[in-house]
This record gives C-alpha cells, structure tokens and sequence, in this order.
C-alpha cells in the first residue's frame, strides 16, 4: 500500500515541481496580459482650462454624456449610450475617465482610462455589470485627435 502511495505521489510531486520553477521565467508574460492595462497619457501645449474644454468637445463629438469631474478638480467622468449585445438581453456601455495636469511648461497632459462595462442578462439580472478595462482600442486615438482638433479650431461664438 505504501508503494502504491508513494509511486502515485512522486510522479505529482515532479509535475508540482516543474510547473513552480516555470513560473519565474513567465511573471513579465502573465503581468503583460493580467496586470492592469497601461494608462494611456498624452501631452499638450495648452492651459488645462483650455484643455479640459477641448476634451469636453472630442466627447460631445464621440457621443458621450459626462457624468463627473469638472476643471477645477482636473478630471471628466463620462459613458458611451447603451448598446444592446447580440443577445438582445444584454446591454454595453465605454465608461472613459480623465485626468488633466498643469505642466511646469505651462502644457498640460491628460492621461485617459477606458472601460467597457457589460450587463448579460439585464432583463433576469438588473444592474449586474461586469467592467473590463480596455487595452487595445480605438477610442484612445479618437479621443486624443479630438482633443488636438479642438485645440487648433477657433471655438464658436
């Protein structure tokens, strides 16, 4: 009986093994696709105040409603309207959040962060949401133009 455990073990204790001292040459690899996605930021020669307002322009273009913040605390809150999933029963939304700070330049730099926020089953799970922050998107390089487009169009009125 205690050859029959022990030739059961050893074999498991190995696999044990191999797969622990595998796992120190992969921690960049597992971080790179599991860690928290970089935070997408971008530099401007412009007062926050002006930027802030050029950032609120590139989402009213993008069709989102801001939510929070505002230029004094150097932040915008916003979300993307609903889409419905292709299960007809589930709903998806972008929630973007943004931060503005003064340079020593007199520039500013805005640092963006995006979420998709997924409800499957809205109709039997109401306000059950799962957020995923989003790395390889778009939206980074829309917002960002939009900003720099508001910056050098001459504002209206």
């Amino acid at each position: 009986m205690k050859r029959h455990l022990a030739s059961i073990f050893a074999p498991i204790l190995l696999l044990a093994t191999l797969l622990l001292a595998g796992c120190e040459s992969m921690p960049g690899e597992v971080q790179g696709r599991l860690g928290p996605p970089p935070e997408t930021t971008r530099s401007f020669q412009a007062d926050p105040r002006i930027v802030y307002d050029a950032a609120r322009a590139a989402l009213a273009r993008m069709e989102f409603r801001v939510t929070g913040g505002g230029p004094a605390q150097g932040r915008i809150e916003a979300v993307s309207g609903l889409s419905k999933k292709d299960s007809l029963q589930g709903t998806r939304q972008i929630s973007i959040s943004i931060h503005i700070i003064s340079l020593s330049d007199g520039g500013s730099e805005v640092s963006v962060e995006l979420k998709e926020i997924i409800e499957e089953d809205s109709t039997d799970r109401p306000g059950f949401a799962t957020e995923t922050k989003l790395r390889d998107t778009p939206y980074y390089e829309v917002f960002f133009g939009g900003v720099a487009q508001a910056l050098v169009t001459p504002k209206k009125g």
